[in-house]
């Protein structure tokens, strides 16, 4: 796990040290990395959740999938109601000044078919990408799901390249190999068997003592000639 954060960290500084913004706005800055941990912690207590609510009372993941996104719907619809009133200044993203406009937002998608397009692949991948996770969870552990959800970044980061919404930069490839390197090593595929197998790396092996001495099956008398009862 250290190995794959070491990656991620790598990555990170790559596009710090690329980057070509105003780096004037301190308290801003701040503010956006305070967020981004806050979302992070809320992020993996809910994958903490979710694998006891899975083990303790045995819940399909697609089951676990459905109930997830009956419940966020049902949240966001009744919060959408007092964001439409609610006024948020330059934070805000549209001509009304509020923090949502969900009535602008309907127009908006009555006005594009291809805005209905993407919202409607993006309905799907979510579906498809939650349902893989959960099971996942569900199946080995939330630590395994979020390592390999760190295979994302991998993935944008090469897509990103090829439609060149990004430069190259020399130390994002060093950042993914040694993510790809923690991903091998903690799945135990690949690096350590090969290891294994060379013999430089040897599992170690438990010395269990027995709990009972080993008795004569016939009088029931353990090496030291004491009398044991079988049972």
């Amino acid at each position: 796990i250290v190995t794959v954060l070491a990656g991620l960290v790598v990555v990170g500084l790559s596009d710090f040290l690329s980057s070509s913004e105003d780096t004037s706005d301190i308290n801003g800055i701040i503010t956006g990395d305070l967020l981004i941990v806050m979302a992070q912690i809320i992020s993996a207590t809910q994958m903490v959740v979710e694998e006891r609510l899975l083990t303790k009372y045995n819940v399909p993941p697609l089951l676990a999938v459905g109930w997830e996104g009956v419940f966020g719907f049902l949240t966001l619809t009744v919060f959408l109601v007092p964001m439409y009133f609610i006024p948020a200044g330059k934070f805000s993203g549209n001509q009304r000044g509020v923090l949502e406009d969900a009535v602008d937002a309907f127009i908006q998608l009555a006005n594009s078919g291809v805005l209905v397009a993407a919202i409607v692949l993006n309905i799907v991948s979510i579906a498809f990408f939650n349902f893989a996770g959960v099971s996942m969870t569900k199946e080995i552990s939330a630590t395994t799901r979020m390592v390999l959800d760190s295979v994302r970044t991998l993935v944008i980061w090469l897509v990103s390249l090829a439609l060149r919404w990004q430069e190259f930069q020399y130390l994002q490839p060093i950042g993914f190999a040694v993510l790809v390197v923690g991903m091998m090593l903690y799945n135990d595929v690949v690096i350590v068997p090969f290891l294994r197998r060379r013999g430089i790396v040897r599992d170690q092996q438990m010395n269990i003592e027995p709990v009972l001495e080993p008795t004569d099956e016939i009088d029931g008398n353990d090496n030291a000639g004491r009398s044991v009862d079988p049972y």
